[in-house]
Order: structure tokens, then C-alpha cells, then sequence
């Protein structure tokens, strides 16, 4: 992967984390899904490296990170459970195309709208 291409990354994960309270959750199912060669740890790069630029660029004014930046943080720590998740079954660089797999089969947090995943969460 080329630096053209991560900065691509980046600035399409920036777009989605902004979009909304879903954003940061979709801006990762998204770059699974439109770069599905990379490896799920180049997702958590990108996601981190989004959260960087947009604290950056509006965190407050004693430096507290605002709610997008916490979320796209939170997004990439959860990636990286599933990672280890299938790192423990065997793949150990599982790429875009393996996360959208294992999310149908195992783990549908991140393909789920979160209308779903809600009514699930308070129905468990």
C-alpha cells in the first residue's frame, strides 16, 4: 500500500466518522469494504490516524477530545479485538475481504445498522 493510498484512506474514514453518531462504526465496515486487499491492521491505522487529524483540528481549547475522535478511537480498539479474535483461528493478517467474512459469520457489529445492534443490546 502506497502512501497515496492511506492518505486516501484517511481522508474517506475523516468524511465518515463526521457523519453522524453511526459514522465512525460504518467508516470501518466502508474501508473493509471499498479496500478489501489491505489488512485489518492498516484499517486500525487508518482509523486511528482519522481520529489524530480530526483531534487536531477540533479538539477543545484544553486539548479534551471531542466525541468523533473518541468514537473513531473506540472503533479502531474494537477492530482490533476482532483481529486478535481471528488471529486466535489461524489468520494472522486477515485483510478487508476476511473482515466482512468473519463479521457475516461471527461478529455483525460493524454490518448491522446500529438500529439493530441497539435493539439487540437492550434486548439481551
Amino acid at each position: 500500500m502506497g502512501l497515496k493510498q492511506i492518505d486516501n484512506m484517511i481522508d474517506f474514514a475523516i468524511a465518515r466518522v463526521s457523519e453522524g453518531p453511526d459514522g465512525p462504526r460504518r467508516a470501518v465496515s466502508e474501508l473493509a469494504t471499498r479496500w478489501p486487499n489491505v489488512t485489518g491492521l492498516q484499517i486500525v491505522f487508518v482509523m486511528v490516524s482519522a481520529a489524530h487529524a480530526i483531534e487536531r483540528v477540533f479538539s477543545g481549547e484544553n486539548d479534551t477530545p471531542n466525541a468523533e475522535t473518541a468514537q473513531a478511537l473506540r472503533m479502531a480498539s474494537l477492530l482490533s479485538v476482532d483481529l486478535f479474535a481471528m488471529q486466535k483461528r489461524g489468520n494472522f493478517s486477515p485483510t478487508g475481504a476476511d473482515l466482512l467474512a468473519y463479521w457475516r459469520d461471527v461478529d455483525p457489529y460493524f454490518i448491522e445498522p446500529a438500529t439493530s445492534t441497539q435493539n439487540r443490546q437492550l434486548a439481551g
